[in-house]
């Protein structure tokens, strides 16, 4: 046998080899678990790991701001591309994972990809009906996709979150939001007062107080509004970037100074037109 040949079928022998080795061993996921490890390089982790759906999931629920770790040391990772790219991965995985397609749609949802989301949305509810959170999330898709129909929806929603999580304050604040663009203000008053003395840290809540302002200047209660925007303002003073990571988990934590400032600003703003509507 000719020289030439036996090094190419020693070539075709190699590429056969590493090919099964990459297809039908473990060696790829153990690589990419060292990788991920070792040197949290997601990237490259994604890359090699070909069976472990749950790696596939911690690196995007790290590169989606590490959810786990607010209020914590260190900085919060922020790589949306990275992180839906390591969801998919596990769905592709594991189609019954539980919350990967969850945490796929709140990526869609900040992207304004509604009908994507949408669909991830009710594939979850379909695999794991007793999560409401998913049906939290599904809400705010419909407000803000605002197609026809869709803030019966939200509504519906929000209302369900509100009956299985009552101490959790957004689903009020939402809720009271949604009944807002139909104009049911008093409807609104109703939920973010019931929100104020039923969730967890409701009386000192600015969302709630800022909001509940917002439905009595729209009810042409202007002492009330005046009396609400001034706890609000309170309450916003004492935010920390903590308190606004855990109240908007899906957004860039760096960002978090940014909002509160904007909020202790519109909320000064409110309470401006509080005052001139009780002076007229």
């Amino acid at each position: 046998m000719r020289n030439d040949t036996r090094i190419f079928i020693y070539s075709i022998t190699v590429v056969l080899g590493l090919v099964a080795v990459w297809f039908y061993t473990l060696v790829p996921t153990m690589a990419a678990r060292y990788v991920w490890e070792r040197y949290h390089v997601g990237t490259l982790a994604l890359m090699l790991d070909r069976t472990d759906a749950s790696l596939a999931y911690n690196i995007g629920a790290y590169y989606f701001g590490n959810q786990s770790a607010i209020g914590g040391m260190g900085a919060r990772p922020y790589d949306l591309v990275l992180a839906e790219r390591a969801f998919t991965k596990t769905i592709s995985l594991a189609p019954t994972h539980t919350l990967a397609r969850y945490m796929r749609a709140r990526i869609e949802f900040i992207h304004s990809d509604f009908d994507a989301a949408l669909a991830d949305l009710n594939a979850e509810l379909a695999l794991y009906p007793e999560n409401k959170k998913t049906l939290y999330m599904r809400a705010l898709v419909y407000t803000y996709r605002g197609l026809p129909g869709d803030l019966v929806f939200a509504e519906q929603d929000f209302r369900a979150f509100v009956a299985w999580a009552p101490r959790e304050w957004a689903g009020y604040n939402d809720l009271a939001y949604v009944l807002a663009k139909e104009k049911r203000y008093a409807e609104a008053a109703a939920v973010l007062k019931e929100g104020i003395a039923t969730a967890d840290g409701g009386a000192e809540n600015p969302w709630f107080w800022n909001t509940l302002g917002v439905m009595e200047l729209n009810m042409q209660n202007p002492s009330a509004a005046l009396a609400a925007f001034t706890k609000a303002q309170t309450f916003a003073a004492a935010l920390t970037d903590a308190d606004w990571q855990r109240a908007y988990p899906g957004n860039d934590p760096v960002r978090a100074r940014d909002g509160i400032e904007a909020m202790q600003s519109g909320i000064e703003r409110n309470k401006a037109a509080a005052r001139d509507a009780l002076n007229t």
